[in-house]
């Protein structure tokens, strides 16, 4: 699947880089290195597919030449600790063709660095191993045909201070102009020493100088911090373009797009050649415990989500057979009260029926009695059919606070397992197999939908179960490879039993008549 990778790095003269080397290592080619006097020779480098330099409008074209461009870059920037160049590195989906990578690079470098005025030198690379990426060197400063290589931040004297006190330059408010300083000196804020007093200097020549609070102010907005998350979402989105849905990227980590995954680490070309010669590397280790601990994680959470939508459906279920008996009782009185008083509601025959029933009061008691033993009847039944979903309601929730219960307690346990396993590599049977007890999860009165809780902990169970086989497997591979690190080798064994055998044929040539052992002094 595709993956996401775009870091930003600064070159800069006081970490013992040059930007002539730098340029020479990326594009795979050979330049001199005016400052230094060194030759910087990488073409015998392999995987530079290409390399090309990218100018803005308005830069001059002898600036395409490598060489005089980075040449140019260390001369302009004096300070030892001055930045040369930017470095954004960034990882091509394997899945594009080249010319789709290629393609993807350019629009992406156009949009967000040569339109804002920064040179781009940048180079593609790929051994073949699945692992396509590019290297794209920036300018720090803006470049144009009448002015040069442009300043990186001017320095300004204060006029203002914010909320907590601190100086700051407001360019809304009036400034000091060195060319009226009558008239602009208040427009200072002095530096105060910790009396309140403003601080002075003594300068050679010039006598006792006033300190005034300087602001400086960057030429652009290059390197801002929000800047980085702007590329970074950038380059996701470029690749986007080129990608089916369910193969795009993301910049943002699994914690703020609400994916409960454990992120692994970076492993490195030293832990992957340390696990190719038949080693164990911790960061690679590392790598699989949280590849296991996620795979039991997404397992949990499948079947969680299951026995949620069954619960749902099942109160959905309760609900509509509720509704149901609610409205047929409702329909089947109205019904009733029709009966009474004939198809129009007008009584005919039926009050003469009535009062002469009540003459006799036995026949009229009875009737009475059956209807009204009915109704009783009738609502005890709707009485007892809502205790019976309110107690399945009290039991689904109970079982829900159960698996969750479970949830976390397997957790604790298989964190505390893989920490044993990280720190003391395990302890394990002589077969080699990690052995799990299984324990009853207890009895009790069946009601509806104990089978489904049953089997969710089974499945749980038996992922469990797998992932620990797995480990175990592994753990006897590991342990396979160490031994057969630190079996012995026979032609040393014969080697140092030669050594012995001839150590004692010289001590007996040597004994002396009368002592245990030693040669002749």
């Amino acid at each position: 699947m595709s993956i996401y990778h775009c870091s930003i790095k600064i070159i800069s003269r006081s970490s013992g880089r040059s930007a002539v080397s730098a340029a020479a290592y990326r594009s795979g080619e050979k330049l001199y290195n005016e400052e230094t006097g060194l030759i910087h020779d990488y073409t015998a480098k392999n995987g530079v597919i290409m390399n090309e330099i990218m100018l803005p409008v308005g830069a001059p074209a002898r600036l395409l030449d490598r060489s005089t461009l980075w040449n140019e870059v260390q001369k302009i920037e004096k300070r030892t600790d001055a930045q040369f160049a930017r470095e954004v590195e960034v990882a091509l989906p394997y899945e594009l063709t080249r010319d789709q990578q290629i393609e993807c690079v350019r629009a992406f470098i156009k949009e967000n660095f040569t339109s804002n005025g920064m040179i781009a030198d940048w180079a593609l690379h790929d051994k073949g191993d699945g692992n396509p990426h590019a290297h794209i060197l920036l300018t720090v400063r803006g470049i144009n045909e009448k002015e040069g290589w442009q300043i990186k931040q001017k320095s300004v004297f204060a006029n203002a201070r914010d909320e907590k006190g601190k100086p700051v330059f407001d360019p809304s408010k009036p400034s000091y102009d060195p060319a009226n300083k009558e008239k602009t000196s208040r427009y200072r804020i002095p530096v105060l020493d910790e009396n309140g007093i403003q601080k002075v200097r003594i300068r050679e020549g010039k006598g006792t100088e006033f300190l005034w609070e300087r602001i400086s102010i960057p030429a652009n907005d290059w390197n801002e911090h929000g800047k980085c998350e702007q590329w970074r979402a950038s380059w996701a989105e470029h690749c986007n373009t080129y990608l089916p849905p369910e193969l795009r990227i993301d910049h943002r980590s699994f914690e703020r797009r609400g994916i409960d995954m454990e992120p692994t680490i970076h492993e490195g070309v030293t832990a992957r050649k340390i696990e190719k010669d038949g080693k164990i590397s911790d960061r690679c280790e590392m790598n699989r415990s949280i590849r296991l601990r996620n795979q039991i994680r997404q397992k949990i959470a499948e079947q969680f989500s299951e026995l949620s939508q069954r619960i749902i459906t099942k109160a959905r279920d309760i609900y509509e057979r509720f509704t149901k008996i609610i409205t047929g009782r409702k329909s089947g009185g109205a019904d009733r009260d029709t009966g009474k008083t004939g198809r129009d509601g007008i009584s005919h025959g039926r009050a003469a029926d009535t009062e002469r029933f009540i003459g006799t009061g036995t026949d009229s008691d009875k009737t009475a009695s059956v209807r009204e033993g009915g109704r009783a009847g009738r609502a005890d039944e709707i009485s007892r059919q809502l205790e019976q979903r309110e107690r399945t309601s009290l039991l689904t929730d109970k079982r829900i606070d159960e698996l969750k219960r479970i949830k976390q307690k397997k957790e604790v346990s298989l964190d505390e397992r893989i920490r044993n396993i990280m720190e003391h590599r395990g302890s394990r049977g002589s077969d080699g197999r990690t052995t799990i007890t299984k324990r009853d999860t207890g009895t009790g009165e069946h009601t509806e939908g104990r089978t489904d809780s049953a089997a969710l902990i089974r499945d749980i169970r038996s992922a469990i179960y797998s992932a620990n086989i797995k480990e175990s497997v592994a753990g006897k591979e590991r342990d396979d490879r160490e031994a057969k690190r630190l079996r012995p080798d026979p032609s040393r064994e014969r080697t140092a039993k030669s050594e012995r055998q001839t150590a004692r044929e010289r001590d007996k040539r040597y004994k002396k008549p009368g002592r245990e052992s030693g040669p002749y002094l």
